[in-house]
């Protein structure tokens, strides 16, 4: 296995979410994106992505049979694979000529896989060199009779084009080997999908790519349903690839009740196109769909333009022209192509435990570039097919490893279920092993290739897949009876198990619709007053260290079971376990016997210090409580961490991570009747392109706290477009210094750092007069705010003698008279470059600075290790602030770090802890306003603004104010990025 350093990266994704933080008041751009675009002829609108399936488990030693238990009957002989000897199997793609962009990702992906396998029955695999199809028939057979010649060669990966399958699969047969191709498609080789075997089928003959009557019958209902087309004319090479292809387009356009206006065809090898172009325009077609290979296709896109009747006609190609060579081409702009869906999400292949991210990142490593076609990962996953029927074949015998021909043939007819990185497979009885998902994308940008292949615009699954059908542009008003409802969120999540996953902000916007808290937080200005969900009553001792809740009697859980006192201890003592949510809980719990089921519906909570406002812990993760049965089965299968069974108002339908995680409407919700179909929720890294997702209607619902997407808001809002509401009470953005490391463990390299900070030009440039300065926690309307700290800012002159004093005593820390630091943010990221920019423009006369950019998740796990200078965040002020003493108190500094800045302060902690205490709101007030003043004078923050956060609601999402909480209450709506879906339940169409 080659993959190797992901613990780090998968920590660092985990604080990002335990902590509610981020490393920057913009967007995180972490991870890809689906977002959509608006393109000339067709919005691209976000489609409903297949099932996944998510956390892949270890893939486990490959084993071989003892004699007797193998698969196969010998009829087509055996391989002797003798003790030290390599088991023999051959690909065969196209890797010269012109369409080696083809076969070349299918070779890397296929070796990619045997080095990811690793060996059968102690046994290396050996694919000898990469044999050539030529993409020709004669190519095929070629290279087919030198492979047969090796009578210890026991399968093929390839063909990589189907003209030189047609040649090559009869010899393979014969010769009892299989052959599994990762790109083939043509129907000939498989069969009419209706039972008939294809003329140029095989036995033996297998392909993980599709069946191109599938993508004809999607290139046909995207032209007729979506662009609306009723003439079109067709092209193709005479290939059985090309042809075969076309044909299915005719046939299902023809059916579908358009009118083909022209069939023809042009030679490989042909350059001037004008002849045949010439005859389809006298048909005057709507459309030309062309599923040719280069360079001929390059020639139709080119010259078509230079004849008369054609210069209108929409041109659409598929998966053979679906390549970053073609895409270059700058007349190929706006062009549409059909095929494979390769949205794969985190799908991993079972055999080697690897998910499609991991080997994608690795393709891009090894190899120095994406791959240049789409069936790389097809012809990964057909090589472990292989692989896995030759160890159900094989047996030991005397040293050596035998494998049965027919056990390999046997193994892979009765594949069914099989995990691959493309989705699952199975196997029909003409080896058709693929999905029927055909995607349609437009090239939106000739210069970025990953984006135009990720704008899908149309998806088609006739085999019953999530599908969307029809994805033109939405319609201009959306029913909210029955409505599904896409909301965009800024980053993914790990996890949607709130006892082993980390919540951040997006974590919440999904988990919101799939878990009902214990206790539900009210709009009370104070945010302070708390009043049942799950939990319908409760009661505290004197000094509120120990809580009794009532548990909601009658509820049901999505999968049938019930709620019960137990499910919620074993949910919070799971949380307790964790290694990494533990660490937020640890100040709060007594170490042992932190909860204690009293009897069938009654928790207790023990607590370490008094807490007179403990409920509120219980309004986020802490109170979100998912089945009894899910959570123990979770414990064996990780994967179900991504499938979340909870009692609220819309039930887990399907996720694929980084794109899309849908919720369906749960007709058995114990508070009513839940009006739309289902929740989506889409990932957005950059919300300001989801912010153009909101204008053109792709999405229904957003949330940002990035100026420039929240000033692209506020247009659209002026325009009619979206209704948004703002608000800046309860999170701040600010920096901070780690006070146990050098230059900052000094404290005045910190003030220096302070009274040097051009804040007025951050304000200027960066809040863009969106977002209020702050000079301490907590906005002036705040009751803990405290107007007598002042926070010192844009006075250099002040810092001089300060940098002067340190560099003396410590020169082996600062170079030319200023002090060296290291200035470490999350990127990439417009707003954080910028504001990079910005302070050190003000701060270099004083330090000499290095920049440090990293993607979020390592961001985040460097500053949980104290592996940072100075970093910008974003967190605290949040309404009861006994809840952000989880990143201030001493019990925080350790390797990992919950108290960010390492600052341990006892006497700080005491007044904390005082106030979590008090039941006075008079006496926590004036405790709080002694931290704030604390805190600015350990200069270990510098405070920038309050964060605004804006929720942006299509218009015809109505009804906002109208749900109300179970006892009557108006509950809290629209704060820190947390929509409330609950919000959104009673609908007026």
């Amino acid at each position: 296995m080659r993959r190797h350093g992901r613990v780090l990266l998968a920590l660092g994704l985990a604080f990002t979410l335990i902590a509610g933080a981020c490393g920057s008041d913009d967007a995180e751009e972490a991870a890809p994106a689906a977002t959509t675009a608006a393109a000339p002829a067709v919005t691209a609108a976000p489609a409903t992505a297949p099932p996944v399936t998510t956390a892949p488990p270890e893939a486990a030693p490959v084993e071989v049979a003892t004699v007797g238990e193998h698969l196969g009957d010998g009829s087509l002989g055996t391989v002797e694979v003798g003790p030290g000897e390599a088991i023999q199997i051959r690909s065969l793609n196209a890797i010269s000529g012109d369409v080696a962009f083809l076969g070349i990702p299918n070779e890397n992906g296929i070796r990619m896989a045997v080095e990811d396998y690793g060996q059968i029955g102690g046994h290396d695999v050996d694919l000898g060199a990469g044999m050539d199809d030529l993409c020709s028939a004669d190519g095929g057979q070629a290279a087919a009779q030198t492979i047969v010649a090796d009578q210890d060669v026991l399968g093929v990966i390839g063909t990589s084009c189907s003209g030189a399958a047609t040649a090559a699969s009869p010899l393979i047969s014969e010769a009892g080997m299989v052959m599994i191709s990762g790109s083939n498609t043509s129907p000939a080789l498989t069969s009419d999908l209706a039972g008939t075997a294809g003329k140029n089928y095989n036995p033996g003959y297998y392909r993980t790519a599709h069946n191109d009557l599938y993508q004809g019958a999607a290139a046909a209902n995207f032209a007729l349903d979506v662009l609306g087309v009723t003439t079109a004319a067709a092209i193709h090479d005479g290939d059985p690839y090309t042809e075969g292809l076309a044909t299915a387009f005719a046939d299902a356009f023809a059916a579908g009740g358009g009118t083909v206006t022209g069939f023809t065809a042009v030679n490989k090898g042909d350059s001037d196109m004008v002849p045949v172009l010439t005859e389809v325009a006298a048909g005057s077609p709507e459309m030309l769909f062309f599923p040719i290979f280069q360079p001929e296709g390059d020639f139709i896109v080119q010259q078509a333009s230079t004849v008369s009747g054609l210069e209108n006609t929409v041109m659409m190609a598929a998966d053979g022209l679906l390549n970053s060579n073609f895409l270059a081409v700058a007349e190929t702009q706006g062009m549409f192509f059909s095929g494979p869906d390769v949205r794969y999400g985190s799908n991993y292949n079972q055999s080697t435990g690897e998910t499609a991210a991991d080997v994608l990142g690795d393709y891009k490593a090894e190899f120095g570039e994406s791959p240049a076609a789409p069936f790389w990962a097809h012809s990964y996953d057909a090589t472990t097919l292989l692989l896995d029927a030759i160890a159900a074949a094989s047996y030991e015998d005397g040293g050596a490893l035998i494998v049965d021909r027919a056990g390999v043939r046997e193994y892979l007819n009765g594949v069914t279920g099989y995990s691959g990185l493309i989705g699952t497979m199975s196997c029909d009885a003409f080896g058709d092993c693929s999905s029927s998902k055909i995607t349609v994308i437009q090239n939106i940008d000739i210069a970025d290739y990953d984006a135009s292949t990720a704008n899908v615009v149309y998806e088609y699954a006739p085999l019953g897949a999530t599908q969307v059908g029809d994805v033109a542009a939405p319609p201009t008003t959306v029913p909210l009876e029955g409505a599904v409802i896409r909301v965009g969120v800024e980053a993914e999540t790990d996890g949607l198990n709130p006892t082993v996953n980390r919540f951040a902000v997006s974590a919440y916007q999904m988990a919101r619709a799939v878990y009902d808290p214990l206790v539900y937080r009210t709009d009370d200005p104070c945010g302070c007053v708390y009043v049942p969900g799950l939990a319908e009553s409760w009661t505290s001792n004197d000094d509120f260290t120990v809580w009794d809740f009532k548990i909601r009697e009658n509820v049901k859980f999505h999968d049938g079971t019930m709620l019960t006192g137990e499910a919620v201890e074993y949910a919070v003592n799971q949380q307790l376990k964790d290694q990494l949510i533990s660490l937020s809980l640890r100040p709060v719990f007594v170490p042992q016997g932190a909860v204690e089921l009293l009897d069938d519906m009654t928790v207790r909570f023990n607590l370490k210090r008094s807490h007179s406002t403990f409920p509120g812990l219980l309004v986020g993760q802490l109170g979100y409580v998912p089945s009894l049965e899910y959570m123990k089965a979770t414990i064996a299968d990780q994967s179900l961490n991504q499938a979340p069974v909870g009692t609220g108002p819309f039930r887990f339908a399907s996720r694929e991570q980084d794109f899309m995680t849908r919720f369906e409407r749960n007709e058995d919700w114990w508070q009513g009747e839940v009006i739309p179909a289902a929740i989506e929720v889409y990932i957005y890294t950059d919300t300001v392109t989801a912010a153009d997702a909101m204008a053109v209607g792709d999405l229904d619902i957003m949330s940002t706290s990035n100026t420039d997407a929240i000033l692209a808001l506020r247009d659209l809002e002026f325009s009619g477009d979206v209704v948004i509401y703002e608000e800046d009470a309860g999170e701040e953005a600010f920096g901070m210094l780690n006070t146990a490391k050098v230059p900052f463990n000094d404290i005045r390299a910190r003030r220096a750092l302070a009274l040097a900070a051009p804040l007025d030009n951050w304000m200027e440039f960066i809040g863009q007069g969106v977002l209020r300065p702050a000079e301490t926690w907590f906005p002036p309307e705040s009751p803990y705010h405290n107007p007598d700290v002042k926070q010192e800012h844009d006075v250099p002159d002040q810092a001089t003698p300060l940098v002067a004093e340190y560099c003396a005593e410590f020169p082996e820390n600062c170079t030319d008279g200023r002090i060296n630091m290291e200035f470490q943010y999350s990127g990439p990221s417009v707003l954080q470059d910028r504001a990079y920019d910005i302070l050190v423009d003000g701060w270099s006369d004083h330090f000499n600075i290095t920049k440090d950019m990293l993607l979020q998740d390592d961001h985040i796990t460097q500053v949980a290790l104290g592996q940072y200078d100075w970093v910008t965040w974003r967190q605290m002020g949040i309404e009861d602030p006994s809840i952000d003493i989880t990143w201030l108190n001493c019990e925080a500094v350790g390797f990992l770090s919950l108290n960010w800045p390492r600052l341990c302060d006892p006497a700080r902690d005491e007044l904390m802890y005082q106030a979590m205490a008090s039941a006075d709101q008079d006496e926590k007030v004036a405790l709080w306003q002694q931290v704030a003043e604390m805190v600015n004078e350990d200069y270990a923050y510098i405070m920038f603004a309050h964060t605004m956060w804006s929720h942006a609601y299509s218009p015809e999402i109505t009804g906002m104010g109208d749900y109300m909480l179970p006892d009557g209450s108006t509950p809290a709506r629209n704060a820190s990025g947390y929509t409330d879906y609950y919000s959104m339940l009673d609908k007026a169409e």
